[in-house]
C-alpha cells in the first residue's frame, strides 16, 4: 500500500531514472513536510527544485488521469454500498499579485487563493474521488458537469447529492434534472425565498421555475424547494428533485462529512513558495491521495492520521542505501 504514492509520482513524473534512491529520499520528503506542514523548499532544498522543474513540464490532465486511475483501482477494496457524495470547493491562501489562476478568498476577501473543486464520497465516510483547479477563467457548472459525467462512470450506487448554495445555478439545476440525478443544495435567500420562507410556519414546498439564458437562447427548468423552519430566527431553504420530506432536509447535514476531510487533508498539507498552479494542483492532489490509502488502512487496523504518515515517512526512509564512506 506504501508505494502507492512512489508509483503515482513516478508515473507522472517519471522520476525512477535518477535511480531507487533519490526516489525514496523524495516521497520520504514530500511525506514529512506534509507531516509537519512544512515548505518543501525548507525541508527538501536539494531535491525540491529539480522536483518542481519536472512538475511544470507536466500536465493537470495527466495528474487527474493517474488519479482516476488509482481510483477505479482502489475504490472496490472498500466494498461500498449506496454512497452520498458532494461536491465542494476548497482555497489556498496566498499573498501573491491577482492572476487569472487565483480566485478570491472565500473567507478573507482582501486576499486571492489557490481554490480546487472536490468530489467526494461523505457518507458512510469521507473518500476524495477526484480534485480540480477552478480558476477565474473557469465556469462552475461545466466543472461540475465533466465531474458528473466521470462520478456516473464509477461503480457506485449514488443515492444523493449534496451541494452548498454557491452550487444554486438554474443552469446546473437543469442539467442535474436532465440526468434524473438525485440532488440537495443550500439555497441563498433570494427575494423569491424569502417570500417562500415567509409562507412557512413550520414545513413547507414549493415548486419554482427558473428561466436563464444559454447560447442566446432562454431556456427553462423546474426544481422544489423545501423550507423548514426550526425557530423564529433560523430557517433553512433546499432545491432537490426528490420528494420533500423532513428526513430528505436532515440528509444534508452529511455534507458537513466533506469539511471534515478537508480538516484531515489540511494535516498533510506540503506547503511550497511556488506561484505556479500546477505544482499547486499537484500537491493538493498528493494529499488528497494519502488520505484515500489512510482510508483503506483503516479497514484493517486501527491508526490514527498522524501515526500513519509517520510509518509512511519510515517506509520510505528505511529504503535510502547509504554508500559505506572511501577507503582511507
Amino acid at each position: 500500500m506504501n508505494g502507492i504514492i512512489r508509483n503515482f509520482i513516478d508515473k507522472n513524473l517519471s522520476l525512477l531514472r535518477l535511480g531507487e534512491n533519490y526516489l525514496n529520499k523524495l516521497v520520504a520528503g514530500l511525506i514529512e513536510a506534509g507531516r509537519t506542514i512544512s515548505y518543501i523548499e525548507t525541508y527538501n532544498p536539494v531535491q525540491s527544485d529539480l522536483f518542481h522543474k519536472e512538475i511544470k513540464y507536466s500536465d493537470k490532465k495527466l495528474f487527474m488521469k493517474s488519479f482516476e486511475e488509482l481510483t477505479r483501482k482502489l475504490l472496490p477494496k472498500l466494498k461500498l454500498e449506496n454512497v452520498k457524495v458532494a461536491f465542494d470547493t476548497t482555497e489556498d491562501l496566498t499573498w501573491i499579485k491577482p492572476h487569472h489562476s487565483l480566485r478570491p478568498s472565500t473567507k478573507k476577501h482582501e486576499l486571492q487563493s489557490w481554490q480546487f473543486l472536490n468530489l467526494s464520497i461523505v457518507e458512510p465516510y469521507f473518500i476524495p474521488l477526484m480534485s480540480i483547479p477552478y480558476t477565474m477563467l473557469d465556469n462552475l457548472d461545466y466543472l461540475v458537469m465533466n465531474l458528473v459525467g466521470y462520478l456516473e462512470s464509477l461503480t457506485l450506487n449514488v443515492k444523493l447529492i449534496l451541494f452548498d448554495r454557491g452550487f444554486y445555478h438554474a443552469h446546473l439545476i437543469d442539467f442535474l434534472n436532465s440526468k434524473n440525478l438525485p440532488y440537495l443544495m443550500l439555497v441563498p435567500r433570494t427575494s423569491t425565498v424569502k417570500s417562500y420562507i415567509e409562507q412557512t410556519k413550520y414545513f413547507k414546498s414549493f415548486q419554482h421555475k427558473f428561466i436563464y439564458t444559454k447560447e442566446k437562447s432562454e431556456w427553462e427548468t423546474y426544481t422544489t424547494i423545501i423550507v423548514r423552519r426550526i425557530d423564529e430566527n433560523i430557517c433553512w431553504s433546499y432545491a432537490t428533485n426528490q420528494k420533500p420530506c423532513l428526513w430528505l432536509t436532515r440528509q444534508y447535514k452529511k455534507r458537513w462529512n466533506i469539511e471534515t476531510g478537508f480538516r484531515i487533508h489540511d494535516e498533510v498539507k506540503i506547503k511550497s513558495k511556488s506561484k505556479n498552479i500546477l505544482i499547486r494542483f499537484f500537491y493538493h492532489l498528493l494529499g488528497m491521495l494519502i488520505v484515500f490509502i489512510w482510508r483503506l488502512e483503516l479497514t484493517k487496523r486501527k491508526i490514527v492520521f498522524k501515526r500513519f504518515l509517520r510509518e509512511m515517512e519510515k517506509f520510505y526512509s528505511t529504503r535510502i542505501i547509504i554508500p559505506p564512506p572511501p577507503p582511507l
